[in-house]
């Protein structure tokens, strides 16, 4: 079975799955995504129609982007793999959108509320390996994902995060020798 090159299918906009070891990846859509995989099909929206027209929801879809981004992350936890740092950081953004879009508000404020501090360490981590405009575009997404679980959650922790964040941001911007202002409200469109 092509598990990979399957959700490469589904996400052709993110090349650096290549990359990523998917041999302990396992998921109950197995048999849809194989069927699509085979389909010849391409994005996450003609997966969408293609789940929908063989009898899955919008739920499932859901459940299975969720699947892909907890697989990653636990990647990175328990095997420190570098190679889902980017990944996991672009299918946390399709998820924001895709959830938002689809309503499923409160599953991505679940992920959100879970998974933000990881986000802001991954995004640190490009941070010191890539390129400034890599780098400096990674820990500003991160930056900004916590001053929205800030806003949203009003908890201390969020706060430190916050924090913390902006610190780091600051440290990659000395570093690339940008002196650019550091964003201090949530920008639209993250």
């Amino acid at each position: 079975m092509n598990i990979k090159g399957a959700i490469m299918r589904v996400f052709p906009e993110i090349p650096e799955f290549g990359e990523v070891d998917f041999s302990q990846y396992s998921t109950p859509y197995a048999a849809v995504l194989m069927a699509f995989f085979e389909s010849g099909k391409s994005g996450l929206r003609e997966f969408e129609e293609f789940v929908e027209k063989n009898g899955g929801t919008k739920a499932d879809v859901g459940r299975f982007l969720i699947s892909i981004f907890q697989y990653l992350l636990i990647r990175y936890r328990r095997y420190g793999d570098e190679k889902v740092e980017v990944p996991a950081f672009k299918v946390f953004l399709t998820l924001k959108g895709w959830l938002s879009e689809n309503g499923f508000e409160n599953d991505y404020r679940r992920l959100l509320y879970s998974f933000v501090g990881y986000l802001v360490d991954i995004a640190e981590k490009i941070a010191e390996r890539f390129d400034c405009e890599l780098g400096l575009t990674y820990m500003k997404t991160a930056y900004l994902l916590t001053i929205e679980a800030e806003e949203t959650f009003e908890d201390e922790y969020f706060s430190e995060l916050k924090k913390k964040a902006r610190e780091m941001l600051a440290n990659v911007y000395r570093a690339c020798g940008t002196e650019e202002a550091l964003p201090e409200k949530r920008e639209k469109g993250c």
